[in-house]
């Protein structure tokens, strides 16, 4: 259990300011440029943003009358030439290796946001879209959906506004651009390690030792980051883990403090000026949540049921400490959770994280998994080798339809840390899947992760944590290149179902078949053994209770930021918040807000949503378990109820269309060991 970071992988959200770079040749054939030049990345961003708008206002000077197919369809194809032709332009900066083009990427991603905003909030354009959805000549589905959304998302960038409060809605809007810009780009470039001296090293094992540079004294240098998540679950030295947890608490630091403060102030007016009280009213308003108050419901629903049993849990862990050190007056710190939550796996489940990372090299993993896609969603991948990719290690692969042999989408694995590249794991969609002139132009999506490195003389070995995560990435990876929808603004899902796939799809990295099948000791080549398998699923929801409070504290904390007004003093709120919803305070002298990289990237009063969508994600596992976990009946239904639709109908649709009725909660509170509240 990561107790320490906050939260789970993210899927970024879709937003036109993410999306971003492509040319189609051949038909359907989409390449790009991704050796692009820092001065290209410049000129080519700021020339395809003056074409856009020109093209825009053109289309507004047709003396036409507002339909779907004058006004809808053309502004959902200019938008989405300029996402395509700046793809490789926005999207360095999360894993180019020179500063000079993540600095032009992060401009050019700033400059287009900056022109969406102010594009969005034009007031004739809003009349001209309200005109078309007037008319009734939207026809198809996807029509319809397609201007419901356009004329959703115009009404919500202050396209209403009187033209004084529309200016400052739009300057508001690229003050906060700048702000999460900064942000994450602060935690981007952090490049924090400690220093452990040789007679602190105590339980850390010898690959990852190997990993570690040596300092001045033979001491070791640790980085801070997810890849070095295994000291903290193996450091057996209590003043090493407390040095490494206070290095990562406090990530981003004061600087971060201020720019997500700042951020919160800016967002408060903007939810005034369009009327709403608050920003969490404002963004739940268009999510099926529908209001703060419905969100506090359901945490506070959640908490309370299981907050006992966390309390019990961190009694349980306190006793280990308390006999492993033999002082009976023991206090378990923050940095030990992880450490002894680990010891309990490796001594009363049989579970040593450290024996299992050997079935895992990474080259088995990534082949395995692909391996079960193919065979439950009907996909083949193809890998291409040399890959044509931004950086040496980056995996590429083509993805075929299995029954026809169809082009369906080219997808990336980046997945070890650089100096410089986005810190986290996640899925970026970069070039949805199109209808240009009738063929369905293939998409492209990447998954950018930070693994372990190899130590010399040995493959990465991954963690069982590390192999979830990516079941749960390729999730996210699977529902870009699946969905059949002829739009770019139909791909994805609303924000609080967007992590329903993929938490749902963590649950194949459990069942034994699979875990035979994507585990392979690197030594022997032997998978998992069938004891060591039991125990690991044995120990699967060992202290779940206590690890659920905290997301159920990562969502309060954001709700609180976003229902408070323009003056929230952020380490007040979670000191306040984290005593009453989990069983331990939060850690004096730090401030894990400045590492809440999801509050930056589009999941702002929207943290809740992985809480929400597991709802409905153990609801859609029930399917695989009726009918079989590996049952490509089931998975083919599955890709063609789910992620073939993608945002055209609403979750609640999908889902009674996917399982043959209403949504029941039961199976998600069963995982929790409860009963329906």
């Amino acid at each position: 259990m990561k107790y320490l970071f906050v939260g789970i992988a993210a899927a970024l959200v879709c937003l036109p300011s993410l999306l971003g770079a492509a040319t189609a040749s051949s038909g359907n054939q989409t390449s790009v440029n991704w050796k692009i030049a820092a001065a290209d990345i410049a000129s080519t961003c700021d020339a395809d943003i003056k074409r856009t708008d020109t093209a825009i206002k053109a289309m507004l000077a047709r003396k036409t009358r507002p339909t779907f197919q004058s006004v809808v369809k053309p502004l959902e194809d200019i938008t989405a030439d300029l996402n395509d032709d700046t793809v490789a332009q926005q999207f360095l900066v999360n894993v180019a290796d020179d500063k000079a083009s993540r600095d032009a990427s992060l401009k050019c991603d700033t400059d287009q946001s900056d022109y969406f905003n102010e594009l969005t909030a034009r007031p004739e354009l809003y009349r001209a879209v309200a005109a078309a959805a007037k008319s009734n000549t939207a026809k198809t589905v996807y029509d319809k959906k397609l201007t419901a959304i356009w004329l959703t998302q115009l009404k919500r960038s202050g396209a209403g506004l009187g033209d004084a409060d529309r200016k400052e809605f739009i300057n508001l809007q690229n003050k906060l651009t700048d702000l999460q810009n900064q942000f994450n780009q602060n935690l981007a470039n952090d490049a924090t390690t400690i220093s452990i001296s040789p007679s602190e090293i105590d339980g850390i094992p010898k690959d990852i030792l190997a990993g570690y540079k040596r300092g001045d004294g033979g001491s070791y240098v640790v980085p801070v980051n997810e890849s070095t998540f295994a000291f903290m679950l193996n450091a057996s030295n209590e003043n090493a883990r407390k040095t490494y947890f206070f290095a990562y608490a406090n990530r981003g630091g004061q600087k971060n403090v201020a720019l997500l403060e700042s951020a919160i102030a800016v967002r408060d007016r903007l939810a005034h000026l369009l009327g709403y009280e608050t920003w969490a009213a404002f963004v739940l308003a268009d999510r099926m949540a529908g209001s703060p108050d419905r969100v506090a419901k359901f945490l506070k629903t959640v908490d309370t049921a299981i907050l006992p049993q966390a309390k019990e849990e961190r009694a349980h862990l306190r006793d280990l400490k308390a006999k492993l050190t033999g002082d009976p007056n023991a206090v378990l710190n923050p940095w030990d959770t992880s450490y002894y939550d680990n010891y309990l796996r490796k001594t009363q489940y049989a579970v040593d994280e450290d024996q299992v990372r050997q079935y895992f090299p990474v080259q088995h993993v990534l082949d395995s998994v692909l391996n079960f896609y193919h065979t439950m969603l009907g996909v083949n991948f193809t890998q291409i080798t040399p890959s044509d990719a931004w950086d040496p290690q980056v995996f590429e692969y083509r993805v075929d339809d299995t029954a026809t042999g169809k082009l369906l989408g080219y997808t990336y694995f980046d997945l070890f840390p650089r100096p410089g590249k986005y810190d986290h794991f996640a899925n970026f969609p970069i070039l949805p899947v199109r209808d240009v002139n009738g063929t369905m132009r293939p998409p492209i999506a990447t998954i950018v992760g930070n693994w372990p490195k190899p130590a010399s003389g040995q493959p990465a070995l991954l963690s069982h944590s590390d192999v979830i995560t990516f079941f749960h990435e390729f999730g996210h990876d699977l529902a870009a290149l699946l969905t059949a929808a002829p739009y770019e603004s139909l791909s994805g899902f609303r924000q609080d179902f967007v992590e329903a796939p993929s938490q749902m799809l963590e649950n194949f990295a459990w069942q034994p078949s699979i875990l035979k099948s994507v585990s392979s000791n690197w030594k022997t080549g032997q998978p998992l053994p069938d004891d060591l398998i039991q125990k690991m699923i044995a120990a699967r929801y060992v202290d779940y209770s206590s690890a659920t409070t905290g997301q159920i504290l990562y969502a309060s904390v954001d709700q609180a930021f976003h229902t408070s007004g323009p003056h929230v003093d952020t380490t007040a709120v979670w000191a306040s918040l984290a005593p009453q919803l989990t069983p331990a305070a939060m850690a004096p002298n730090t401030v894990p807000q400045a590492a809440f990289g999801h509050l930056m990237s589009g999941y702002d009063a929207q943290y809740y949503s992985y809480l929400w969508a597991l709802v409905y994600a153990q609801d859609m596992f029930t399917a695989f378990q009726d009918g079989g976990i590996d049952n490509p009946s089931v998975g083919l239904r599955y890709r063609q109820d789910i992620l073939a639709p993608a945002r055209t109908y609403e979750p609640d649709v999908e889902i009674k269309n996917f399982l043959g009725r209403p949504m029941n909660p039961d199976a998600f509170y069963k995982t929790l060991g409860i009963k329906n509240p």
